[in-house]
Order: C-alpha cells, then structure tokens, then sequence
C-alpha cells in the first residue's frame, strides 16, 4: 500500500535500488488514424514485466486484441535533452526504458490496421 512507502530505507539512510524501482507509472498516449489521441495509465513491476507482458496489458487496456497491429516506443532524452521517441522492440529496450521513467515511463502506441487481404 502506499502508506508504507516510507518504510523502505536501510540503515545506510538510503533506500535499496530495488525498493525504490517497486513500481513503475506509465502513460500511453495510443495514436490511430483521424481518431483523438487516447490516453491510458497505469503501474507495472519492472522485475517482472516482460515486453509481452506490457503488448498484452496495452492490448486489453485499449481493446486492441487479435483486431489491429501496433507500434511501441518510449520517450528518452537525446544528446541535446530534447524528447525523442524511440522503438521499443526488445525485453532489452523495456529495460533501458524503466530506466528512462523519471517520474512516469511515457509511452506512444501507433496503431496500424492490418491490410486488408486480397
């Protein structure tokens, strides 16, 4: 719960890397067409939140299963410090994302209708 936040410090008088990497927030900005942006957000594990698992919550929170392909990408800072897009394609790329979350883990889904088969 969030009330016991504070209790995570070590003697040392910091907190381990782990307790304070508990939670992650994300917020997805899911893009599509002519249609208005929709916004989405959420908390996940990073111990345990593969890039599978983060496509299947993406699916389910914006109805998107079996119906449409999309694309992922996260905010990160550039050598200029402006905000840059970049693909996340990998569990590796998830992981240099988390890193990236400060506050929130920023995420833009692109959806692509699949082509129509002739």
């Amino acid at each position: 719960m969030a009330a016991a936040a504070g209790g995570g410090v070590s003697p040392g008088g910091g907190a381990s890397l782990e307790e304070e990497c508990e939670v992650v927030r994300v917020r997805v900005k899911k893009n599509e067409g002519q249609q208005p942006p929709e916004f989405r957000s959420f908390a996940v594990d990073p111990q345990i939140t593969s890039l599978d698992v983060l496509q299947h919550i993406l699916a389910r929170a914006f109805d998107l299963q079996g119906k449409k392909s999309f694309v992922l990408s996260f905010a990160a800072r550039d050598g200029q410090g402006q905000d840059t897009f970049v693909p996340l394609l990998s569990d590796g790329d998830l992981a240099n994302a988390f890193t990236c979350a400060r506050p929130t883990l920023r995420l833009r889904l692109d959806v692509r209708n699949p082509p129509d088969s002739e």
